[in-house]
């Protein structure tokens, strides 16, 4: 015996909410990597989000392929839950992706200004304490 209308409904938009809330898990333990510059740990939650992503679109194309269950009036509620959830999910994540920009441009500045300091200290400081090295070794010749 197969799921009726409002079932089916309900265990696709409770699966939803689920596969959403752990995208916003995702997305904070993201934040985390991104400002502990932890480059492994972020190429595994952005592969965990990508999968969760794929659900999210196989759920969608489930709930639009019969949308008989929209009328279910216990499913009006699980609905407007879903779409503030991810409207705070969307707020969030954009948030996090300015972070990452932000985290991105001050990595840049950090290295260039490091190879700045090389720089000044293979052109200029190791080249003034040769020259200095030779004086020495003529002063005593």
């Amino acid at each position: 015996m197969g799921m009726g209308q409002g079932e089916r409904a309900s265990h696709y938009l409770t699966q939803k909410m689920e596969i959403i809330n752990k995208l916003s898990a995702n997305t904070e333990t993201q934040c985390r990597f991104i400002h502990k510059r932890e480059m492994k740990g972020l190429g595994r939650v952005l592969r965990e989000r990508e999968v969760l992503l794929n659900e999210l679109a196989m759920l969608n194309k489930e709930l639009a392929s019969d949308q008989t269950w929209e009328y279910v009036s216990a499913a009006a509620s699980m609905i407007r839950n879903i779409t503030d959830k991810q409207q705070e999910l969307l707020e969030r994540s954009k948030q996090v992706l300015q972070e990452a920009v932000a985290e991105h441009a001050l990595i840049a500045t950090e290295l260039k200004s490091s190879k700045i300091r090389r720089h000044v200290k293979n052109e200029y400081v190791n080249t003034w304490t040769m020259i200095s090295r030779r004086r020495l070794l003529n002063v005593r010749g």
